[in-house]
């Protein structure tokens, strides 16, 4: 079985934004991905409500994304790698 490779994952850094921003930023770039293919996202965010709000937003969208892990990378610091399938 294949782990993780944090090179398998695009970057959107959202440090300093803050709700509803952060899911309409990340909204965006998942779409973006899944209409290109589909892939791996990392959000990175300061502003912990985004920790419940992004995974739980996505999950309304019906559109097949997977939030596979969040967790802290510092000082309020969060990452949320996300799977995003291939989009029509």
């Amino acid at each position: 079985m294949r782990g993780k490779s944090m090179s398998d994952y695009e970057t959107l850094d959202l440090k300093g934004e803050h709700c509803p921003d952060t899911f309409v930023y990340t909204k965006i770039k998942a779409e973006e991905i899944g209409y290109s293919g589909g892939g791996k996202l990392k959000v990175i965010v300061d502003y912990s409500p985004a920790v419940e709000s992004i995974p739980r937003s996505l999950a309304q969208e019906n559109k097949g994304y997977s939030v596979t892990e969040v967790k802290k990378a510092g000082n309020n610091i969060y990452e949320i790698y996300i799977d995003i399938p291939p989009l029509e």
